[in-house]
């Protein structure tokens, strides 16, 4: 059932022709090879036809579809909530009797706690005491619990932090680590994209990783078909509950916008994403590509919730979004398309050597509440804003008038450092004053009220804003913000 020491497609029943559905013999020789701990290598030749069924094939080995092609039909599935593909840790989850934590804690005494560990594990905790992330907006939300995932080593260590207070935990998920690095590799992906109802039911049908230490390199992926409507994707590639992570050398597509009716009952456009991300410990994009990406009608390729330690390195895509809370941000030697990048989160946030279009370097998500408690380092960013789209382009754009609870007490980055950036600001309006760094985010503060204004939920302002090197090529100084008395107590260093 397999040749010099690996499992083939074809053993099982495969025939790659791209019109005889191959999903079962698919399944088959995973499950074969995962049986025998064998590799998986397909037919370079192939073009193998991945059918409506909801059955998804389990890889637990590394697995090299070579130059094999896939055509993924998506109309008419079974379900469209299962992966093609999924590859899940080797052990089951479980528990840990986790006491109660506090914001930054790095240790548990196991022995007092009784916990003898094997191996590290990836470990998720919530509590129902506090809801957070309540939504604003066309899409708002009453939130959802509290929640922190992180890795508990051997030894007691909790890596890559705590965000939150924690006297009471609700639930607790624990898994060990897959320690064994798994490779996935190769592989042109052919979506036929869904003619569904335009509604919230995301689609999900390709490769979902939740075992840690895998690799996914060199995989192509584009969508066809696509009409005047459609459901929206969670992503192609799709990375939930894990730690150590990577995305390799892949091309990546945009999908077509749709229009629906969002929870506050007007229309939205709907998202729609290639690679998602929820919950991940530790996840590189290297080299990653994506065609079209200041092609306004896509939508942006990259969404991901709860994550910490996302690093995006020699990538060109067009849009990076990080939902609900991001711990530690690193985005270098890239370039960031239209919808930019978008975000909220905690720890550090570090931008370098990147070109940027969209209307702003960095969005700060106002309907979380435009939050980030840290720090914000741009170096050596080129922002070309896009024509047409950036009426008044600003660099660091946020909107919160301190009147909603998030679930969280909100705040702008503590120090902000903007180091060596070009702005080619001439395709902007001719009444154009200059590049704004901030925008407007609470119109309701005057310098006449400042002292006496009161906001419910307020939003902290930074306390510093360094300038180092900033040229436009219009000529124009930039603008630190149509609305001084909102930096009122912020420090502004300038250094030429």
């Amino acid at each position: 059932m397999y040749m010099n020491d690996f499992v083939t497609y074809e053993a099982f029943g495969a025939v790659g022709d791209g019109k005889t559905d191959d999903t079962a013999a698919i399944v088959r020789a995973h499950e074969y090879a995962n049986a025998h701990n064998l590799p998986v290598k397909t037919n370079p030749d192939a073009t193998y036809y991945i059918g409506p069924a909801a059955s998804p094939a389990v890889i637990m080995t590394d697995t090299d579809w070579n130059t094999s092609k896939f055509i993924i039909n998506d109309i008419d599935v079974e379900n469209w909530n299962v992966s093609c593909f999924v590859v899940p840790p080797r052990n089951a989850w479980g528990t840990l009797p986790i006491p109660p934590l506090h914001e930054g804690q790095t240790k548990l005494d196991l022995e007092a706690l009784g916990i003898r560990l094997e191996h590290d594990m990836y470990v998720t905790v919530t509590s129902d005491e506090q809801m957070q992330y309540i939504r604003l907006g066309a899409n708002q939300d009453s939130g959802s619990p509290q929640q922190d995932s992180f890795i508990l080593t051997r030894d007691g260590r909790i890596l890559s932090g705590i965000n939150w207070n924690y006297t009471r935990i609700t639930t607790v998920e624990a898994v060990p680590i897959d320690e064994e690095p798994l490779v996935i590799r190769g592989g042109h992906f052919t979506t036929i994209a869904n003619r569904a109802e335009s509604r919230y039911t995301y689609y999900a049908r390709g490769i979902h990783v939740t075992r840690s230490n895998v690799t996914v390199e060199n995989v192509y992926h584009t969508v066809t078909g696509e009409t005047d409507h459609g459901a929206p994707y969670a992503g192609f590639f799709l990375f939930d509950n894990c730690a150590h992570a990577a995305l390799k050398d892949c091309h990546v597509t945009g999908h077509k916008i749709y229009e629906t009716i969002g929870s506050a009952g007007v229309p939205v456009k709907m998202g729609s994403y290639d690679i998602c991300c929820g919950g991940v410990i530790d996840i590189q994009f290297l080299g990653c590509r994506q065609d079209d990406i200041c092609n306004r009608d896509l939508w942006g390729v990259f969404g991901s919730n709860y994550c910490k330690q996302i690093l995006f390195d020699h990538c060109i895509l067009s849009r990076s979004d990080a939902h609900c809370g991001v711990r530690d941000y690193t985005i270098r030697n890239s370039v960031m398309g239209w919808m930019g990048t978008n975000t909220i989160g905690f720890g550090e946030m570090l931008m370098e050597n990147v070109t940027c279009y969209g209307s702003s370097v960095v969005g700060f998500r106002y309907d979380y509440g435009c939050t980030w408690h840290g720090n914000l380092t741009l170096r050596n960013i080129t922002w070309i804003p896009t024509p047409g789209f950036c009426v008044n382009p600003v660099l660091l754009s946020a909107n919160n008038n301190g009147q909603h609870d998030f679930g969280y007490p909100c705040a702008l980055p503590t120090n902000i450092v903007l180091e060596n950036i070009t702005v080619v600001d001439t395709n902007v309006p001719r009444h154009f004053s200059g590049v704004r760094i901030f925008s407007n985010f609470d119109a309701d503060v005057t310098e006449e009220n400042r002292l006496t204004h009161t906001e419910p939920y307020p939003l902290k302002r930074p306390k510093t804003i360094t300038i180092r090197g900033f040229h436009a090529v219009s000529g124009k100084k930039p603008i630190l913000c149509d609305n001084m008395a909102l930096l009122h107590d912020t420090e502004i260093i300038i250094e030429d």
